[in-house]
């Protein structure tokens, strides 16, 4: 079970990782994958995923779709969403995000399992 001090510093390094990919892509990489703003945050999500767990995983996805709505979408500084393919872009963009949380927590899981079940054969031929 995790302690309230490691679930606040899991969802503080998801934070973390997206502020990061939004300084690169707004002071590094300025004109950068414009036609494609989203592509940059897909490894986000998977790092803060795989690092932190589902639900910083899920908080990633969620707050780069609002840095993309705010930052990357037109009209540009507003979270007002004009055309439906980046209303549907974006919307996909989440779906995906969650995507990747659902299967990387399924991962994580049946690692758990199996070390579980290597331990538990471990034991039982010890005791043989």
């Amino acid at each position: 079970m995790k302690t309230p001090r490691s679930w606040l510093t899991h969802y503080a390094l998801s934070v973390a990782i997206v502020a990061v990919v939004i300084a690169i892509k707004s002071f590094v990489l300025r004109d950068w994958s414009l036609a494609h703003p989203y592509l940059s945050f897909y490894p986000a999500i998977i790092l803060a995923d795989g690092m932190a767990g589902f639900g910083p995983g899920v908080l990633a996805s969620l707050l780069a779709a609002v840095a993309l709505a705010y930052l990357w979408l037109p009209p540009l500084y507003s979270l007002r969403i004009q055309d439906v393919q980046d209303a549907s872009g974006l919307l996909l963009f989440v779906a995906i995000g969650f995507a990747i949380s659902l299967l990387n927590e399924a991962r994580l899981r049946a690692d758990r399992r199996a070390a579980a079940a290597e331990a538990e054969t471990r034991r039982a031929k010890q005791r043989q």
